[in-house]
């Protein structure tokens, strides 16, 4: 997935760069110097900002002329950081992107306000698009967000979470930010109606694809693919889609297993690979792969009555490459 990244990003080398700037700048706060210190602890340590991306893409897709969409972008990046800040309290996590957590470098308290500065920064961003419908979308969308944390707690060690209801939390948690960034911007662009239709289901697929990957690479796929350590799902007793098909597939005494692990929190040395050789018996990371290919190909398949070009051409691809970003 990186080289179409990449490839994107090369693309529009002049919007990425005035995004990064703006990324930045707009994190600096003289009364309260910790929030920079914490904010770019997070922000600049390597992700892949796909969402601001995805951002510029779609304008660029639609022949956008101005910069309301670097303050977009921005947006929407430092909203998805606020989101990882705030996540990362609620799970106890000790990495994200390699490096230790904000809020063990610092503290709790520290990591959610300056989450909260971040939704705020974002929120004054969004004025600068001078779109009503714009901050609207997004405003929906950090909503959206917050309901998909609320009822991923519903979740938590739930072993009889149901596959809806995973969908409807990774709906909620990571789905809406690619889509408020896709139709957003094709609202920026001021395209026809057919079109801003097209490119939000776009996002809405690629963002569930995207996540139903994390969930089967948390397993077996490299610390450089997710960001994080392979196991951190299985280490927080987080039920994700593998495991949801695990116990719906799985014999008695594998059920009690999983149950132990991630409902009562009880776990010991191996139990890791013993999970793993469950998903692999009962084709359930299989099965999660299949569900992210369904989704990455209805993603494509949006874009289809869209006019030819090279950007359509390489959002067609980061679809089909998400699927694939293992190694």
């Amino acid at each position: 997935m990186n080289s179409i990244l990449t490839q994107i990003s090369d693309s529009l080398v002049e919007k990425v760069s005035s995004t990064s700037e703006l990324i930045e700048s707009c994190l600096k706060a003289e009364k309260a110097p910790i929030i920079q210190s914490i904010a770019s602890h997070l922000v600049k340590s390597g992700g892949k900002r796909i969402r601001p991306l995805l951002t510029l893409a779609v304008a660029d897709l639609f022949n956008y002329e101005g910069d309301a969409d670097t303050y977009l972008a921005t947006a929407i990046e430092y909203v998805h950081s606020a989101t990882l800040l705030h996540d990362d309290v609620i799970d106890g996590s000790e990495k994200r992107r390699g490096k230790t957590t904000a809020n063990l470098v610092w503290d709790n308290k520290s990591a959610v306000l300056v989450g909260d500065f971040l939704f705020s920064r974002a929120f004054q961003l969004m004025v600068k698009t001078n779109s009503l419908p714009v901050m609207k979308i997004l405003s929906n969308a950090s909503a959206i967000i917050s309901q998909g944390e609320i009822l991923q707690m519903g979740v938590t060690r739930n072993i009889k979470t149901t596959e809806e209801q995973y969908m409807d939390v990774i709906k909620s948690k990571t789905a809406a930010l690619f889509i408020a960034a896709c139709h957003a911007s094709s609202i920026l662009a001021n395209t026809k109606k057919e079109n801003i239709e097209a490119v939000t289901n776009y996002g809405e697929f690629i963002g569930i694809s995207f996540q139903l990957i994390d969930d089967y690479l948390d397993y077996i796929g490299s610390k450089s693919a997710i960001g994080k350590n392979t196991g951190d799902d299985f280490n927080e007793q987080k039920i994700t889609l593998p495991i949801i098909h695990a116990m719906n597939n799985a014999s008695n005494n594998e059920k009690f297993l999983l149950t132990e692990i991630f409902e009562k929190g009880i776990s010991k040395n191996g139990d890791f690979e013993r999970v793993l050789e469950i998903l692999y018996r009962t084709k359930s990371l299989k099965f999660t792969l299949s569900q992210a290919a369904s989704w990455s190909e209805r993603a494509v398949f949006s874009l289809k009555e869209l006019p030819d070009s090279e950007m359509r051409g390489l959002l067609i691809d980061l679809a089909s490459e998400i699927v694939y970003r293992n190694t």
